[in-house]
């Protein structure tokens, strides 16, 4: 462990030392030029930091894919230079890729498919995508960078040392760093397996089938091991490659997709739907929201690509998450104090008052008033932003799937951003926030708990109450209690009909009485007797609707 990683900092320190040698000397050149009066063509800045990145690999391209989404934090030409870092890091020999099916499938790709292109379509930090066919099938083959393990190993035992130190000195100004990086280490070791990926890939494609605006691919387990991963190709233009056309003034493509039925704004829609719907209704969603992860499909539909960083939220972490957005969007900065607080580590030193003051501080930069509503001046970004920051300030540490959920959150809002600048996120938001909120209360209305809290308690009432009228019918009987009763002719058969329902409703109700109280059936759905005390219990409470209203 000590090795390797001594030895990714011998590699950093070098590419460092290397480019500052570089940056120095196109310095003097350049300023000789300029004595000289000659022209010189130098690189610029933002290309530099690019090269920069790519050279170090690893955690840095990773690093440089997120700050490329994020205009509001960097110039828009550094962002420009980054794109590059999404899907066009330098690829490997072929001669690599060849090695890599030789030690997962024991032949070569060509005696593996039917065809193999030698190219690859894309490339990224830890593995370059091909196109292959099989039996007439079209298919994606994403091999992974032969480095690939080393570098990211090296980067993680790297921070998980960092970690160590950190808690070991306790450098309590440095405890903001340990739950981010623990987070990395995690992702890292799920993205260098494609089979985790492949695995949620299979689960996000099965939640979607509801969904008409999201796609993913299918995947072929047959061709797919730790290293090579192969699923179905998607026919559409990547989001990268929009917005490419769009930076560069190219204007075939935006036309060639408008004519086919393209609209950024509903395409930006559709990307925070799927988000919010995969997070809060089946609590997995892809965490990774880059434009060269995004293919726009026909109808607009969002196809999701690269799931090797996907999240997955807890009922307990998707109510309070809910909560904390609608807040957030409602301009109720006091109303997202609780939900953050239970999903995050609090001790000792947590400043909890220091929180609240630093949220009303803040609430004048991220709203303004209109009218009755308040609305917010800055982008999601920002105000995420300003919260992870004043959390460290005050000791207030997210969980590890807040961290995703906000990091996701950012991702999409600086994807959108730059997709459809006019796009309303918030009100958004807020309409999908309060969409999920009834159903959330709905599904807990009728969910598995309060079925049998339901069944229970009714069948307490109506043991109770059977017994009860046994008791009066027996003191009727007995004259102890006097009854004075009236029989007329006119409306006779009405009251016979509805002295027929009670009837009914007695024999239905008497029998849920009998099941509740003697079965001795574990409370689970399924076919046994406590489904048929529900069921019966249904019935009774049809029955009982219809009486009430027949006296009525």
């Amino acid at each position: 462990m000590f090795r390797s990683s001594l030895k990714r900092m011998t590699s950093i320190a070098a590419v460092i030392v290397r480019h500052g040698l570089a940056y120095l000397r196109e310095s003097w050149t350049a300023r000789r030029a300029r004595l000289a009066g000659r022209p010189h063509q130098a690189l610029s800045k933002p290309e530099r930091l690019r090269r920069f990145m790519e050279e170090l690999g690893g955690t840095f391209i990773k690093f440089g894919q997120m700050l490329a989404l994020q205009p509001d934090i960097l110039p828009l030409e550094y962002c420009n230079a980054l794109f590059s870092l999404l899907d066009r890091v330098a690829p490997v020999e072929f001669k690599h890729v060849e090695k890599a099916f030789l030690e997962e499938f024991g032949k070569p790709p060509a005696e593996v498919f039917d065809s193999f292109d030698a190219r690859p379509i894309a490339t990224a930090s830890i593995g370059q995508v091909h196109v292959a066919f099989l039996n007439g099938r079209k298919l994606a083959v994403k091999v992974k960078r032969p480095n690939a393990d080393a570098e990211f190993s090296g980067d993680v035992k790297l921070m998980a040392s960092a970690i160590r130190v950190v808690r070991f000195l306790r450098l309590k100004r440095l405890y903001w760093l340990i739950e981010p990086m623990s987070e990395f280490v995690a992702w890292t070791n799920e993205e260098l397996d494609y089979r985790c990926e492949a695995r949620y890939m299979d689960q996000l494609r099965n939640n979607a089938r509801g969904n008409p605006s999201e796609r993913a691919p299918e995947v072929l387990w047959d061709y797919t091991t730790r290293g090579v991963l192969t699923i179905e190709f998607f026919e559409g233009v990547t989001v990268l490659d929009y917005l490419r056309a769009v930076e560069c003034g190219d204007e075939l493509l935006p036309r060639r997709l408008k004519a086919a039925g393209f609209d950024a704004d509903r395409f930006a829609r559709n990307i925070i739907d799927n988000f919010l719907s995969d997070a809060f209704k089946h609590g997995m969603f892809h965490a990774d929201l880059h434009p060269a992860n995004l293919m726009i499909l026909p109808g607009n539909v969002v196809g999701y690509l690269d799931f090797g960083i996907t999240a997955v939220l807890s009922p307990y972490s998707r109510r309070n998450l809910l909560a904390l957005t609608l807040a957030l969007v409602r301009g109720d900065p006091d109303g997202m104090c609780e939900p953050f607080f239970n999903v995050s580590t609090t001790d000792d030193d947590t400043d909890v008052e220091g929180f609240h003051e630093g949220l009303k501080k803040l609430e004048d930069d991220w709203y303004e008033t209109k009218g009755n509503s308040r609305r917010m001046r800055v982008n999601i970004t920002s105000v995420m932003l300003d919260m992870l920051k004043l959390s460290r300030q005050t000791g207030v540490w997210p969980e590890r799937d807040v961290v995703k959920y906000v990091r996701s959150a950012i991702a999409a809002d600086g994807l959108i951003t730059r997709l459809a600048p006019g796009f309303g996120l918030d009100q958004r938001l807020e309409t999908i926030c309060n969409r999920y909120l009834r159903w959330q209360a709905r599904r807990s209305l009728f969910s598995y708990d309060a079925l049998v809290n339901w069944s229970s308690s009714s069948g307490r009432l109506l043991r109770d109450g059977a017994f009860r009228a046994s008791s009066v019918l027996e003191q009727i009987r007995t004259g102890e209690l006097p009854a004075r009763v009236e029989l007329t002719r006119a409306g006779q058969g009405a009251d016979q009909r509805l002295r027929q329902r009670a009837m009914q409703l007695a024999a239905v109700v008497f029998a849920v009485s009998i099941l509740v109280t003697t079965t001795g059936e574990q409370a689970r759905l399924g076919v046994n007797l406590f489904t048929a005390e529900i069921a019966l219990l249904a019935a009774g409470a049809v029955l009982l609707l219809r009486t009430v209203r027949g006296l009525a």
